[in-house]
Parts: C-alpha cells; structure tokens; sequence
C-alpha cells in the first residue's frame, strides 16, 4: 500500500521562484511526490541561496546538473515553460510573479497571500479559469490534521448551526526581523501583521466556520515597530452564513513564545486548537463536555492508512507536504 492514490503516469515540470526560507518546505514536498512533480528549474537573484538549497535538499551533483538555475523569471518562463510554477517571493510580487506563469501556460502554487489587494487576487482567479489552470495557495492550517474533516462535517450540518468563533494571533517579532528586508513591514510588498502573520488563522476560520466575511468593524494600530505596516489589530466580524467571529492579530508579543489559537462553537460541538512553540493542539468535545478528539484521530489514520499506507500517514504533520498532494491529486483528475 505504498503506493498513493492520483499518482500520475508522468510527473508534470515544476520551476520554482524564489529560494528563501520556506522554499525548503516546497522541495520537500516535491521530493516525496517525485511521481507528480519533476524539479526542473529555480529562480533566484541569489545563485547562492539556489545552492545553499540545493544542498540542503540533499540533491546530489548529477541531480542539480540537470536542474536549471535562473536569475531572471521571464527567461525561465520562455525556456523550461514549466507545467508547474511555485512562488515563494515577497507578497507583493505576486501578482506579476503569477500572472506571467499563467500566460505562459503553467498551473500554479503560490504562497500566501495569493495577492495584496481583491482586485488582483480576481485578475489572477480569472486568468487561471480562461486558461482552464489551477491555483493552489499556501493557507496550510486547513491541512493540518482533521481540519478538512471537521469543515465538511460542519458544512454538511453534522454540528448543526455554526454560532460564533475566535481566533488570536500573538506571531511577536523584534525590530530586527523588520530591518533584515526593505520590503518587510510595508504595504506594497508585505503587509503588517494582519495580512502577513495572521493571514493563515482568517482563513482557517472561514474555511471552518463555512462562510466568507460579509461585514467588519476593524481597527488597526502601530504600537511598537518602526515601519509603515501595522504591528496590531483587532475586529468583529460578520460572516455570511450569519454567524460571528472576533479577532486579534498581533507581532508586539514575545518572538520566543509565538502562539496562536482559536475556537468554534456551534450548536452541538465546542472546537479548539492553536500552535505554541511549534506544538500543534486540537480538542473536540460535544455538548455534555465529551471528549472526541480520539475518536477523530483514530477515523483520520485508519482512512489514511487505506488510501496510502505508511507514505500517507508521513505526510500528516507537514502541512505543505499535505497541500502538494491535494493538489497533484487534484491536477490528476
């Protein structure tokens, strides 16, 4: 059973656009999904950074000879026309990033935010559906363990009517994360701590709770950092399905303790979960004060025991591993 269901006969090409940090993760993924994924290319203005990541992927000196470095996307673009492009650049280049990938025919991986601004975020949705291309974008908390399940329970009416949640992002950073970049902490290129740090926890909360935002009474606060961004802010929100949920999203906190934690509450079922020091958690009691996070876990790993064995049981705990395989499967059918 080794073998996972949406494996294709040939992987499809896949480039990569910037070699930072979390690029790490995507190679990752591409690595144990080699039977959906071919790396053929990576982008960077740094061809330090590409060989730094190469070696630390563990790709041998026969392997990285086959594999194409670029400093200049558009020159990628016109040589390898990948099948596959992921885009892990500063938020603000992501829309020109992700519109040329898609004119030059290649479905998409993009890190989160997909866009700065609706508007280009709709451009880019658009240009996807006339090319009949996918987009995939890198809100991992919905590929956290039993996440996707319990939003189609929820959606399905399983927890009856969704009532009010909260969500609180507490992601601290000193001055010095800001200073490392020009781009970080800007409104063009980044975002503050809303739409950067707190950005995954807004769409954990839709996608759980099964509805969109319809209404908002925000505020936003610079209350430590010197940069242009926010560093604070907190809102009511109105969801379209009639529920609530508040929120707060913050980096004035301690860099050494990140957290973040939220809870839906519907008419049957109390839900909470968070992240502290790295450490996932999630609980699942009714209405009596039951405990059934047990029970989920076990359904969880016997079903991903039946449609991959032990490969499909690995990739739980890695959220961008998760996001790969959904979306080679999803590429597949």
């Amino acid at each position: 059973m080794d073998q996972e269901k949406g494996a294709r006969n040939e992987p499809m090409t896949y480039a990569l656009i910037g070699c930072g940090k979390v690029a790490v993760k995507h190679l990752k993924a591409v690595k144990r999904f080699s039977q959906n994924f071919k790396l053929s290319a990576l982008v960077d203005s740094n061809k330090e950074a590409v060989i730094r990541l190469l070696n630390t992927m563990g790709y041998s000196s026969e392997q990285q000879a086959a594999i194409r470095i670029y400093a200049d996307f558009k020159e990628m673009l016109s040589r390898e026309k990948p099948q596959v492009v992921a885009i892990t650049t500063p938020s603000g280049s992501h829309y020109a990033l992700g519109m040329a990938a898609l004119a030059a025919g290649a479905h998409l991986i993009m890190e989160k935010p997909l866009t700065l601004s609706l508007s280009e975020a709709d451009a880019l949705l658009q240009a996807a559906a006339k090319q009949r291309l996918q987009i995939a974008v890198g809100h991992i908390y919905r590929y956290f363990p039993l996440v996707s399940t319990l939003a189609a329970e929820i959606s399905a009416g399983k927890h009856g009517r969704v009532l009010f949640g909260d969500v609180t992002v507490r992601w601290g950073h000193d001055q010095a994360y800001y200073d490392q970049a020009a781009w970080r902490g800007t409104y063009a290129q980044d975002g503050g701590a809303v739409m950067n740090q707190s950005i995954h926890a807004l769409d954990l909360m839709t996608f759980l709770m099964g509805s969109n935002i319809a209404s908002a009474r925000a505020d936003i606060a610079r209350l430590q950092h010197r940069m242009e961004a926010e560093d604070f802010g907190l809102a009511a929100l109105r969801l379209g399905n009639g529920s609530y949920l508040n929120f707060e999203g913050t980096t004035v906190t301690n860099p050494m303790r990140q957290e973040a934690s939220f809870q839906v509450f519907t008419e049957k079922t109390e839900i909470r979960g968070g992240i502290l020091a790295g450490k996932a958690k999630l609980e699942i009691r009714d209405r009596t004060g039951k405990n059934h996070t047990f029970t989920y876990l076990r359904r969880l790993l016997a079903a991903r025991w039946r449609d991959g064995g032990l490969n499909s049981l690995r990739t739980l705990p890695h959220p961008h591993t998760e996001l790969y395989r959904d979306f080679g499967r999803a590429l597949a059918a």
